[in-house]
């Protein structure tokens, strides 16, 4: 994911001037062709986030397109006062990129895991969050986030895997169908839409047959389909990276119990409230440990569904 947002922050500066890759003080291999090519539009201002979210926050009202790019938690609890009060406050034109999202930063611990920003970024007023869930979805989201005016949080991890599967165009706000079912749902953002196929497959040899939806827009979520499922599946599930606490799953739970005409049953799955000890860059490790695997997901459906 990440190497496809450093090549389509390139394109999209290409087609227009005003966009700025605004970083602090990493990723300058990575985007060494965007700073010979766009030197004006590059800047370096070193390990200072709150600093860099402001000086965005004033290209943003000078008519610019600044994307602010660093590591997940620095970009976002490091500086939360700055994009509370300097972008969102004043609904600023702000693109913010967190990279290493989740646990991507396995064996550095806690100082660089993610677990929490969905959560405070949600509920700033004006922000849009889109986490997508492989490197063709990240190329999309950085041309949707240019389209639209106003604060946006993107968050991405350091890889993925493609997924497979026949897209619509994509829109701020509208969930994919990335497989149809019936009997049961999984919701799911990120690289866990990936974990969701693969647990869909696994539930056909026990005759369900399971809608797989990828939330790639958590905030404005989709809520006509959320109700949709909720009305017409016997249960659902939502899997993300990210805490239970705040996430795509308190979204979804938040439009079931105010939907009278829910019928599911529904179980969020995510990283209980506790800081991830697992330190390994094997992500299917740290998945498995903490109850995110694809086997876990299928057990919890199957434990629901009886």
């Amino acid at each position: 994911m990440r190497d496809s947002f450093i090549d389509s922050i390139y394109k999209v500066t290409e087609l227009n001037n005003n966009v700025l890759c605004i970083v602090g003080d990493l990723g300058a291999f990575l985007l060494r062709n965007y700073i010979r090519d766009f030197p004006e539009n590059y800047y370096n201002l070193g390990a200072a986030e709150q600093n860099i979210v402001g000086v965005a926050a004033g290209f943003a009202m000078s008519g610019k397109i600044p994307f602010v790019y660093s590591i997940t938690p620095f970009i976002t609890s490091r500086c939360y006062e700055q994009v509370k009060i300097d972008v969102c406050y004043n609904n600023a034109n702000v693109k913010i990129v967190g990279v290493g999202s989740g646990v991507s930063y396995g064996t550095m611990g806690s100082t660089h895991h993610s677990l929490e920003d969905i959560a405070i970024m949600s509920a700033l007023p004006n922000m849009v969050i889109i986490s997508p869930s492989d490197p063709k979805e990240v190329g999309e989201a950085v041309f949707a986030a240019v389209k639209h005016k106003g604060p946006t949080y993107i968050r991405i991890t350091l890889q993925s895997t493609p997924l497979n599967y026949e897209r619509r165009d994509f829109k701020i706000g509208k969930a994919r169908i990335v497989k149809k079912g019936g009997d049961c749902a999984i919701v799911a953002t990120g690289e866990m839409v990936g974990i969701a196929l693969e647990a869909a497959e696994k539930l056909k040899k026990n005759n369900i047959n399971c809608y797989v939806v990828n939330v790639h827009t958590i905030k404005p979520i989709d809520n006509a389909l959320i109700k949709k499922l909720s009305e017409e599946c016997k249960v659902m599930v939502s899997i993300e990276e990210h805490s239970v606490i705040g996430g795509l799953g308190s979204a979804v739970s938040s439009i079931i119990s105010q939907n009278p005409k829910s019928k599911t049953r529904f179980k969020i799955m995510g990283f209980n409230d506790a800081f991830c000890k697992e330190y390994s860059l094997d992500k299917l490790k740290i998945f498995e440990e903490y109850g995110l695997s694809a086997n876990h997901l299928v057990k919890e459906l199957l434990a629901l569904y009886r």
